[in-house]
């Protein structure tokens, strides 16, 4: 039975820019919006308990310490008239928190698994798709060039690979405009090795999905959560740690494997990869909807 209500992405404006909202609302809401009758975006400062019979779901940037005390306030007089979902993507919030919501948005395979195991209410999966604004040509070369694409401050060795990896940095808070998405068709091998922080929240492995976008290989730890549910054990270019010495060899093996067995494998196990893509989310969105009903 297909729903009819009202599938509304609730943001906070401070936010509006970052990465995290500018996807899982305004892109987010695009994508429903091809096949759910009645999609919007909501401010959060409009949300008031006059609204009926919608799906709110309230983004990372409404769960922030600015504006959660005011969500949880108003959170009961919303939920006897709407359904209420948090969509907190990466960021850490305490499972009695989400609990007090009809339902939490997953954004990863492990938050998934997690709020399934710590919540009586339902989690609905809807991974973290690539950006409709990349480019979509590629490029086919003679050797492996390698290219980190992100926040600097986030991966490993960025002061001590230059010599084998071109590393971009990416302003995650301000996604309106993407200068560095224009030097994707010029690298065939993504490097995306993770500095974690004992703060990291549940990872959606969107640089894994854009390297699989372009059918890229990666450079990734084999202890990655997400990458041990998305690639195969016998991939060919995990490390199984980020010490430098081992990082440089996983990068030499990639340059000299180019075009080989295990090159090609690697491609392989990147075209696998598919629940990024922009109609299987839609997919999962329809699904949630359809549940709630």
């Amino acid at each position: 039975m297909r729903s009819n209500r009202t599938l509304s992405f609730v943001c906070a404006r401070p936010y509006w820019t970052h990465g995290s909202s500018y996807l899982r609302v305004f892109q987010l809401a695009e994508l429903a919006a091809q096949r759910l009758p009645a999609v919007r975006v909501r401010e959060l400062a409009e949300i008031a308990g006059d609204i009926r019979d919608e799906v709110l779901v309230l983004n990372k940037s409404c769960l922030q310490p600015l504006f959660l005390g005011d969500v949880m306030e108003r959170l009961p007089a919303l939920r006897r008239r709407n359904v209420c979902l948090a969509d907190p993507v990466d960021l850490l919030l305490a499972d009695g928190i989400l609990a007090h919501f009809d339902g939490v948005i997953a954004a990863s395979l492990t938050q998934a698994e997690h709020l399934a195991s710590h919540l009586s209410t339902p989690v609905f999966l809807i991974h973290h798709h690539v950006d409709a604004r990349l480019p979509g040509e590629r490029k086919e070369w003679d050797s492996a060039r390698a290219a980190y694409f992100g926040e600097l401050s986030n991966t490993c060795h960025a002061d001590s690979l230059n010599d084998l990896v071109d590393f971009f940095s990416v302003d995650s808070s301000n996604a309106s405009e993407i200068p560095w998405a224009r030097h994707l068709p010029f690298y065939n091998v993504h490097y995306c090795l993770r500095q974690r922080r004992r703060t990291d929240g549940f990872k959606p492995a969107t640089k894994l999905f854009i390297a699989a976008s372009f059918n890229a290989p990666v450079v990734i730890e084999r202890h990655d959560p997400e990458a041990r549910r998305l690639l195969p054990s016998d991939y060919p270019y995990y490390v199984d740690s980020t010490e430098l010495a081992e990082v440089r060899a996983a990068l030499r093996r990639v340059a000299e494997t180019f075009g080989k067995d295990e090159w090609l494998h690697a491609r392989r196990c990147l075209s696998a990869i598919d629940c990024y893509r922009q109609g299987r989310v839609v997919d999962s969105i329809e699904a949630m909807m359809r549940t709630i009903g």
